[in-house]
């Protein structure tokens, strides 16, 4: 039996990759009906907030944060540790701790119980203050237990964000609506390399997601959009990804007011390979109707020298008016 027979009895029960992929992207054409409601943030995380029986991770939101963050909490962590075992040494007695100095005030005492802290926990022990009794022996101990786990811990989260891949592509800040060729428009972005990392066989994909009215009641629909190159073996330069608006695209016909009144959004996927860290990177970006540009094209970013190429990285979304000498 031919598979178009077969089609046409089964009806909708076998479908091409195709046509999976204009359905579903794994969003659901129901999420972010609201007018307005983007699905990718601008820092590339989709824009979901997980509730109810979300996920205890703290390795991972460590790992993830941002760097203030992480010192900011690392320091909070080992300033309220310290504080908290200097107390169990004050209520001791600092007569329990061989080496305090006489005739101190409360805090005074206090402040020495505090430095001792610090100087078991972080196995330093200049020798000035012992403990000489077994309950100030045992808080030692306990101490100075915690303080090798800390250290271990710390350092292999530090070993962790050192290592993780950053993000390295950056993308221009708008999405352009440009001539193309043979009287064409076109729809573009530009990309970049902000490091000397070796980020080789990178894909683009871009699909398009809007809203349109559907028997009383907003529906999203998706629609994979085809590109001029959607693959990169080397990565040196920028890259300017384009698609050709002709009678294929879903956006053929559409003028400003379709992209607003639509609540375009353009989701964009780049992949590839860093050969740094010897891992395959995945970067999210997504640009709204509001944050396009029309009738202008992409300046230059780099120029040639005698000896060598210059990509200016600061003028990855430099544009400039359709007609106008560069």
């Amino acid at each position: 039996m031919k598979f178009s027979n077969l089609r046409q009895r089964f009806g909708r029960g076998i479908e091409t990759t195709a046509e999976r992929e204009e359905e579903d992207l794994g969003l659901g054409n129901k999420i972010a009906r609201k007018p307005g409601t983007r699905l990718i943030n601008p820092d590339g995380t989709f824009n979901v907030i997980r509730r109810g029986r979300s996920v205890f991770a703290p390795y991972q939101n460590l790992v993830e944060m941002s760097w203030p963050r992480f010192i900011i909490l690392n320091l909070l962590a080992y300033t309220a540790c310290n504080l908290l075992f200097a107390l169990g040494f004050y209520l001791i007695g600092t007569d329990h701790l061989n080496g305090v100095r006489g005739g101190l005030t409360n805090w005074g005492k206090f402040l020495e119980c505090f430095y001792f802290s610090i100087q078991t926990f972080t196995t330093v022990g200049y020798g000035a203050i012992a403990p000489i009794s077994a309950a100030s022996n045992t808080l030692a101990a306990l101490l100075a237990l915690l303080g090798w786990v800390s250290l271990a811990l710390v350092t292999g989260l530090f070993f962790a964000r050192f290592s993780r891949p950053t993000r390295m592509v950056i993308f221009s800040e708008r999405a352009i609506y440009a001539p193309y060729r043979n009287g064409l428009p076109s729809l573009q972005f530009r990309i970049a390399n902000k490091r000397d990392t070796n980020l080789i066989n990178l894909t683009a994909r871009v699909v398009l997601t809007w809203l349109e009215d559907g028997d009383g009641d907003l529906k999203r629909h998706f629609h994979p959009l085809s590109l001029e190159r959607d693959f990169v073996s080397l990565f040196p330069l920028n890259w300017t990804i384009v698609h050709p608006i002709d009678p294929a695209s879903p956006m053929h016909g559409w003028t400003k007011a379709d992209y607003c009144q639509r609540f375009s959004e353009l989701l964009v996927t780049i992949e590839g390979y860093d050969r740094t860290f010897a891992q395959q990177i995945t970067i999210h970006k997504s640009y709204t109707y509001g944050e396009m540009e029309w009738n202008v094209r992409f300046g230059p970013m780099y120029h040639e020298r005698e000896a060598t190429t210059e990509l200016y990285l600061s003028r990855i979304s430099a544009t400039v008016a359709v007609g106008e000498e560069e």
